[in-house]
């Protein structure tokens, strides 16, 4: 057991290289359509003459319940020429002188709605040895079926066979005369003959466009074709049914009778009801056309198909097969020669799809190689980088020692101004110290009560600067005092409305501050009515609001504002503006209601790093 060697395991068929499974599924796909051709070929021969054979079958059933009908409607007519005392007393006259005048119109109008009953009736005669009455039979031929029918010595109601008419315009036609003898006391006095158009049964379309003929033949010969492609085919039939006629010898009822010959295929069925024989005879040659003009169509789909298949494969082989081959040759080379890279593209010949999978893999290579490099150099920044972090580290902690200098030297310039009676300069300096304590301390997220109190230090720095310039009105409710507000907002607005709406104006001005609160917003309003600014400025800076890209390099206090509340609130909130020249300015912060909420993770500082150019609280608009 030990000694014995594992059986090397077959190589499976998607284990072939694509050349070799192109090849074997092509010439399976060829095999596949000639030999499905070939079997569309033969079902279509088969469903052909099963289709032709069925449908004589069918029509021969539908003919023979037509004619057993007829002939019924025949008998239920002579059982009343039996019956009718009319008819007797027309066969008992002696002579034409006992007939009444008005016999003839009645036996004229009986006539006509016997025959309006069916379109088959042709004819009603009535013969004897006085009596000749008939529009279809002259007075020899009416003679001839009397004799007849006394010589078949049949009581009863008999088909006579095909019969044809003597007058000229009707002697094109065969008709199937159905005798009546008729009878007063047992003795036999007259006879009534009811002459029946076969053509007028209801045959359908397809027995005249088919390879297929149907005939009529009595049981003397006589052959009357209800449909038929040729004369040269109806006499042939006609011969060969006349031939097994004379073979039966007087049989009362034939049976069945089928013959096939090269040229056709004859089937007879006799009708006991009409005394008669049905034959469905089927051209062969006529089929045989029909299969060649369909073979015909079979062989020139299978051309194209062939043509098609071998166009896509080549089609196939060029585009994709080859190619991929050339691929794999190229990557089988590197891995031997061990290779990191390629030195040139790929000149792959194929369709998109391949072309693009070359230069992807040259692209690729080329990727690695200058990743590699990234990597070193990016290995080197992140150091550097880390020497730069340690150093700026270093400097904040020794920026914290100058907030405490600068808080001194202001409260050191109030007890000054105090001492020499200069309330203004103490004023100023307090206020300045407000608002730097506010600007380097606290939380960037503070309630609008500390923003607005930053806000009014510094107008009070400017109260001492314009003097009576301005006055400022403030519109605050209560609510708006505790609403949560990025530090940093209002004031640098402020600035902006005093320096370029209200310094440049010659009159006096006022500065409005109000607040609004809803259920789901906040919105702040600072309004001068200074000297604004012209359309074309006002159209810019709209613009520039209302766009996705963060620049603050121009109009740092407005677009500073604008892109501190649109990263911390999202695009929908922000900062709208609206001015006419000579007529002021309106300034409209716009954040959410969130007097009710926590606090969001603060995004202010950190967002506000990624906006170029901005300079705080005495960033200017210009």
């Amino acid at each position: 057991m030990n000694g014995a060697q594992k059986p090397h395991p077959k190589r499976s068929f998607n284990r072939f290289p694509i050349q070799r499974q192109f090849m074997i599924i092509s010439v399976l796909s060829l095999l596949m359509i000639g030999t499905f051709t070939f079997l569309i070929f033969r079902t279509a021969q088969q469903i052909l003459m099963t289709n032709v054979t069925n449908y004589v079958n069918l029509f021969t059933e539908k003919y023979s319940n037509q004619l057993d009908t007829l002939c019924f409607q025949v008998d239920v007519l002579c059982r009343q020429f039996q019956t009718d005392g009319f008819y007797r007393d027309l066969f008992e006259a002696k002579s034409y002188q006992d007939l009444a005048p008005e016999t003839t119109l009645q036996l004229e109008d009986d006539v006509t709605y016997i025959k309006s009953m069916n379109a088959c009736f042709a004819d009603i005669a009535f013969v004897n040895q006085l009596i000749h009455w008939s529009t279809l039979f002259s007075e020899e031929d009416l003679s001839a079926l009397y004799q007849q029918a006394l010589e078949s010595n049949i009581s009863t109601s008999h088909g006579l066979g095909l019969k044809k008419s003597s007058f000229l315009s009707l002697a094109d036609k065969d008709y199937y005369v159905y005798c009546c003898n008729v009878y007063n006391y047992g003795k036999h006095i007259g006879c009534v003959f009811v002459s029946l158009d076969m053509s007028k049964l209801d045959l359908d379309s397809y027995a005249t466009d088919s390879p297929s003929s149907f005939f009529i033949m009595d049981t003397s010969g006589n052959v009357s074709g209800l449909s038929s492609n040729s004369p040269l085919f109806a006499e042939a039939v006609a011969t060969t049914c006349q031939e097994y006629i004379g073979q039966l010898s007087g049989s009362s009822s034939p049976a069945p009778y089928t013959v096939n010959r090269d040229s056709f295929s004859i089937q007879m069925t006799y009708s006991d009801t009409a005394n008669c024989y049905i034959i469905s005879a089927v051209d062969i040659p006529s089929i045989r056309e029909m299969l060649s003009d369909m073979t015909y169509y079979i062989w020139f789909l299978l051309v194209a198909l062939v043509l098609s298949a071998l166009l896509m494969m080549v089609s196939l082989y060029r585009n994709m097969v080859k190619p991929l081959n050339q691929i794999s040759g190229i990557i089988e080379e590197m891995r031997s020669r061990k290779q990191r890279h390629l030195q040139h593209p790929l000149e792959v010949r194929g369709c998109a799809e391949v072309h693009d999978l070359a230069m992807a893999f040259y692209h690729m290579f080329s990727d690695i190689e200058t990743l590699n490099e990234q990597i070193f150099e990016t290995s080197s920044k992140l150091y550097e980088e880390k020497i730069r972090a340690q150093a700026t580290q270093i400097d904040y902690f020794r920026s914290q020692i100058n907030p405490h200098f600068l808080y001194n030297v202001l409260e050191l310039i109030r007890s000054l101004a105090l001492t020499y009676q200069a309330p203004e300069i103490a004023s100023i300096a307090v206020a300045v110290g407000k608002i730097y304590r506010y600007s380097t301390k606290g939380n960037p997220i503070v309630p609008f009560r500390e923003e607005l109190e930053m806000t009014k230090a510094y107008i009070e720095i400017q109260k001492y600067r314009f003097h009576d310039k301005f006055d400022i009105f403030f519109n605050v409710p209560d609510e708006a005092l505790e609403m949560p507000v990025i530090k940093i907002i209002l004031q640098p607005l402020v600035e902006n409305a005093i320096q370029h709406g209200i310094e440049p104006a010659l009159e006096h001005c006022i500065l409005y501050i109000g607040c609004t609160v809803t259920e789901t917003e906040f919105t702040v309003e600072i309004r001068d009515d200074g000297v604004g600014m012209p359309a074309e400025k006002l159209e810019e800076m709209q613009t520039i609001l209302t766009g996705s890209h963060y620049n603050a390099d121009n109009y740092v206090g407005i677009l500073n504002t604008n892109a501190r509340l649109k990263l911390q609130y999202g695009e929908e909130y922000g900062i709208t503006l609206n001015s006419r020249e000579n007529d002021g300015t309106v300034v409209t912060l716009h954040m959410p209601n969130q007097s009710e909420t926590s606090e969001k993770p603060q995004k202010t500082e950190t967002a506000s790093d990624h906006v170029r150019g901005l300079s705080g609280a005495d960033a200017e608009l210009e």
